[in-house]
């Protein structure tokens, strides 16, 4: 079993190193087209793997923090992914069971970051609590907005392209925020702000990117009823 866990290791590590790579590469091209789509996709494909050996190697060392994060961060990176499937919302596209599936899984999952962070602002791990509950409350959130436009609760014309960015960049976060709590000998940081950096740090990227393509998109006209 060790050996297992040796070479799950490795390879959590390597896809680790090829999605900070990436989403980097990513962030930089992304307004290239030809650059950005196949190195996206490389991405999205290491965060899957990332996201399947940290839940095998969180399980196995019970390291809890590990298999909230990998959660956080991948459902951000899935839903992100969905929705360049789902770009016809606004005309008669309709959502497959997969996408209910994924928002009822998350949010359960995000429901008990927050349940388990409030348990934890009792005891003597205050900090690890607000770090739990500040990923369950951004997860609970980004299930609201996502549950919104599966419902076909739109505004903008580029709703699709809205709900890539903020989740690509959500899922960068939880990617850096990975590197950094496991770096974190090495980092002479306190614990919360190697946990919260990543976040007050990249937030007001994602929220100056989805101001900026909301203007330049304009509103979508959409009957009532919807």
């Amino acid at each position: 079993m060790e050996l297992i866990y040796k070479i799950i290791l490795i390879t959590h590590i390597i896809n680790g190193a090829i999605a900070l790579l990436t989403g980097l590469l990513a962030i930089i091209y992304r307004n290239k087209v030809k650059i950005h789509k196949p190195i996206g996709k490389i991405y999205f494909w290491a965060m899957t793997i990332i996201f399947f050996s940290a839940i095998y190697m969180s399980v196995y060392k019970t390291n809890i923090f590990l298999f909230c994060v990998s959660f956080f961060t991948y459902y951000a990176c899935l839903t992100a992914y969905r929705s360049l499937k789902l770009k016809k919302l606004h005309v008669d596209q309709k959502p497959l069971w997969f996408d209910w599936a994924i928002e009822v899984f998350f949010g359960l999952m995000h429901l008990g970051f927050i349940i388990f962070g409030l348990l934890l602002l009792k005891g003597p791990n205050f900090s690890f609590g607000i770090i739990s509950l500040v990923f369950g409350i951004i997860g609970i959130r980004s299930n609201y907005i996502t549950v919104k436009r599966l419902r076909k609760k739109l505004v903008y014309k580029n709703y699709w392209l809205l709900a890539h960015i903020g989740g690509m960049l959500g899922s960068y976060i939880g990617t850096i925020t990975a590197f950094t709590v496991n770096n974190q000998r090495s980092i002479p940081l306190p614990n919360i702000v190697l946990w919260l950096g990543p976040t007050v740090f990249l937030v007001p990227l994602i929220i100056f990117e989805i101001n900026k393509n909301q203007k330049k998109s304009g509103r979508l006209q959409v009957p009532a009823n919807r």
